[in-house]
């Protein structure tokens, strides 16, 4: 009887352990992403200042919801800035002011030392892209 129960017991702890260890997965990118790892040209092409980053669509057709975030060194806060649509070769200019947490902190250069940059972007038919860059 003690057997049994100390088998059963067992067999849960395992479980469980596989049940966190698969819903815990580290990696944070969409499946089906296309990416910046050499195999394919770069979607956007990513440009840093200290006032302005400039992104400018490299895809052959419009880009929509376009989620730039810029990530510090801690990794306690993100700071992000979204674009609806961008058009096959278009560019914008976009203030690091604009780039904001999930508090409504604004991103500042003075407070904050970024690490990188990652942008996620879909195309018209849903095909995902996503690319990180580090600041430099």
């Amino acid at each position: 009887m003690i057997t049994a129960f100390r088998t059963v017991v067992l067999s849960g702890v395992v479980l469980a352990a596989c049940l966190v260890a698969a819903c815990s997965s580290a990696s944070t990118n969409a499946a089906g992403a296309v990416g910046t790892s050499g195999e394919t040209a770069a979607f956007m092409s990513v440009e840093l200042s200290s006032i302005v980053m400039v992104i400018e669509n490299q895809a052959a057709q419009p880009l929509l919801d376009i989620r730039l975030a810029i990530k510090p060194v801690g990794g306690a806060t993100e700071f992000t800035k979204l674009v609806s649509r961008m058009e096959a070769g278009e560019k914008r200019t976009i203030s690091l002011g604009d780039f904001g947490g999930r508090d409504g902190t604004p991103f500042s250069l003075r407070v904050v030392r970024p690490k990188e940059v990652s942008v996620t972007a879909v195309n018209l038919m849903g095909q995902k892209f996503a690319m990180t860059k580090p600041w430099k």
